[in-house]
């Protein structure tokens, strides 16, 4: 039968099944690896033969697992005493079960090739192959003693593959070999997909470039149809470089005129807040040092320019009839009487204080279309000494709650406000905080989080509004994380409430990601660099 195997590798279950059951085996001498590669670049084609890179069918869970996990397959076949012996790995390199092959026949599946794994814990499973080509293979998985094991899905491995199902290792050498891009080359719109341990690329921006008259570069960026920004944008003698406003930077190489080849770098693995393990890799530097980045592809669009703004507006938009509840932590000091202003608080006065909050959005349809973002508060606050008396830890009292970025009629500034009410000995006192979020200097990364991080109160007595002491704390979340997606992994953490959907709960912190990143990028303009 004769099958592309560069199209089977987008095909389903069912299909693979078809082929598999209709064809005749060939030598099993053929799935032998000789450690041989070859790119082609003007056909955007790898053939690798150092193993053999193995998908799972399209649509099957097993597919949408390795996607969401960013790993995949392979096996790698060799001859060993004789025998044809092989080693089946995930793309990790975390799992490296051992395997014997042989040649069977049964009325059943005819001529086929038997996989058995001989190490714990994988010996109660096997495989059966069919050799399809020099370039493909379609195997199933069993469960149980063969021949009588209970199937488990069927897959196929290939020796070849387009650029779309490059591996991290092609993506290195890919981008070691590319060359420097020309501004006639790089102007419009690109499709960036992420290169990962899976099998499959994942498309996750697009990226603009405008080439003026001057030959300055204006680049411009739309990641997940969600935040939108511009880049400071040149072109090294080494490569295609960008810098918007977290510590990483863009390194870009030129395949052709419509394929590139990137990656987004930092020293700093915290910067990457809560990639997965297969999205990041590790680079050695030449100072004998380990870089953390994202490898990425990109591909001339078919659009001619990045849509048109409004996709923020749309999930913001939706309604989705649930409630968030979260928590947070802030340490600081609290310091009575003497010092008038929080802002005149050094970080050595006064004595420790803390609050343990719960944070109850009822509604959050209502929350984000509100003027006050209001969120309920619960929860505990805490003085190394208050009032006379040590350790004085007292619960909030009800009407304590948050704001989150109201904006201060007043000042016009929007600002996160707590009003915390609690009571000692028998005497109510309100703990009002507020983080001022406004962009005073150059709006980069360190400010926003300065912002979003740093909380100055004043502590009066409720009766009669008389201040008894200031206080100045920090989100301890935040404090030594210089990335964005630290902000977006807050919301990330948050319960969703009042649903059981698994989708309603993504897109209600979406709608939360969503609110967020368009008051930063609105009022902080970060990319303006």
């Amino acid at each position: 039968m004769n099958v592309n195997h560069l199209e089977v590798i987008g095909y389903r279950e069912d299909q693979l099944k078809k082929i598999f059951e209709s064809s005749e085996t060939l030598s099993m001498d053929i799935m032998i690896n000789s450690g041989k590669r070859k790119i082609d670049r003007k056909n955007r084609i790898i053939y690798s033969d150092v193993y053999w890179k193995g998908f799972f069918p399209v649509g099957h869970v097993l597919n949408l697992f390795s996607s969401n996990f960013h790993t995949g397959f392979k096996k790698r076949f060799f001859k060993e005493a004789g025998h044809i012996a092989g080693v089946t790995s995930d793309s990790d390199g975390f799992i490296n079960a051992r395997n014997l092959l042989e040649v069977k026949k049964d009325s059943q599946l005819g001529k086929h090739i038997l996989l058995r794994y001989i190490e714990s814990p994988w010996q109660g499973f096997y495989d059966i192959f069919k050799v399809l080509s020099d370039k493909l293979l379609i195997g199933r998985v069993f469960l149980g003693p063969y021949p009588h094991g209970t199937e488990m899905f069927t897959f196929c491995m290939v020796r070849e593959y387009t650029f779309d199902d490059i591996t991290v290792d092609d993506h290195r050498e890919l981008f070691d070999t590319a060359k420097i891009p020309k501004l006639e080359e790089i102007e419009g719109v690109w499709d960036m997909a992420a290169v990962s341990n899976s099998n499959h690329r994942a498309g996750v921006a697009r990226l603009e470039f405008d080439v003026k008259p001057d030959n300055r570069i204006e680049g411009r960026y739309q990641f997940m149809s969600l935040v939108q920004g511009q880049m400071r944008t040149e072109l090294t003698e080494d490569e295609l470089r960008m810098h918007d406003f977290t510590p990483l930077h863009d390194e870009i190489r030129s395949i052709d005129v419509d394929y590139m080849i990137g990656k987004w770098c930092s020293a700093r693995k915290e910067t990457f807040g809560p990639l997965s393990a297969g999205l990041l890799q590790f680079e050695p530097t030449e100072d004998g040092q380990t870089r953390f980045c994202f490898y990425y592809t990109l591909k001339r669009s078919i659009m001619t320019e990045l849509p048109a703004p409004g996709v923020l507006d749309r999930i913001l938009k939706q309604k989705l009839g649930v409630g968030m509840i979260f928590e947070e932590e802030m340490v600081g000091r609290y310091c009575p009487g003497e010092i008038k202003n929080p802002f005149d608080l050094e970080s050595d006065q006064g004595v420790h204080c803390q609050f343990n909050v719960k944070m109850t959005i009822p509604d959050l349809d209502e929350f984000v279309a509100s003027k006050d973002h209001r969120a309920e508060l619960t929860g505990k606050i805490r003085f190394a000494e208050f009032n006379g008396d040590r350790d004085v830890i007292c619960a909030l009292e009800e009407g304590s709650y948050f704001n989150y970025l109201r904006m201060n009629p007043e000042t016009e500034e929007r600002e996160m406000r707590y009003h915390i009410c609690f009571k000692h000995n028998d005497r109510l006192f309100l703990f009002d905080g507020t983080k001022f979020m406004q962009k005073d200097h150059k709006g980069d990364i360190n400010e926003i989080l300065e912002d979003y991080t740093t909380l100055y109160c004043r502590v009066t007595k409720s009766d009669d509004g008389v201040q008894v002491g200031v206080a100045k704390l920090k989100f301890r979340t935040f404090e030594d994380i210089k990335s964005i997606a630290s902000l977006l992994e807050f919301g990330v953490s948050f319960q969703v409430t009042r649903t059981t959907n698994l989708w309603k709960k993504i897109a209600a912190r979406n709608k939360f990601n969503a609110f967020t990143m368009q008051f930063i990028f609105d009022e902080y303009n970060p990319s303006g660099l």
